[in-house]
């Protein structure tokens, strides 16, 4: 529990903290501590597609492992995809045009996707959620070491 609620938490709040001595305002800090920290919220989507669809037969101690996703046998983690760093940067630029905030909050984002590639062995475009839609959401074309 300890490693989830810190693995991004130091990369994220660099980020931020570098993105405000920059220039980008002090709401660096926060932006990039939902999109750089707070996404893996987001994993609560697929444990709830787990929970409906065991309603019988649920184990609830498998939220803290992620084995709801063999379970499952699809990832659908929405917030964790590539196309959402190029919204956040193009969207933030657009309506703030404050480039520093737009690439802080982006960059906090893809060091969250990177970090998580490393450990967790994810193709690239696992992390894209076009592909992943393509691909109907399946675990075997999300990680490396499941693919066939």
């Amino acid at each position: 529990m300890k490693r989830l609620l810190v693995e991004h938490l130091p990369i994220s709040l660099l980020i931020g903290i570098l993105g405000w001595l920059s220039g980008g305002g002090l709401i660096c800090i926060p932006l990039a501590l939902v999109f750089g920290w707070c996404i893996d919220a987001d994993h609560l989507y697929d444990f709830g597609y787990y929970w409906f669809r065991h309603q019988n037969n649920k184990d609830w101690s498998i939220i803290r492992t992620g084995e709801y996703f063999s379970i499952n046998k699809k990832i659908f983690i929405p917030l964790h995809s590539w196309e959402l760093s190029l919204i956040l940067v193009t969207g933030l630029w657009f309506f703030t045009q404050n480039w520093i905030l737009a690439v802080t909050t982006s960059l906090s984002h893809m060091a969250h996707l990177i970090q998580d590639m490393r450990t967790y062995h994810v193709r690239i475009l696992g992390y894209s959620f076009i592909s992943r839609s393509w691909h109907a959401f399946e675990q075997r074309s999300f990680c490396s070491s499941s693919v066939s």
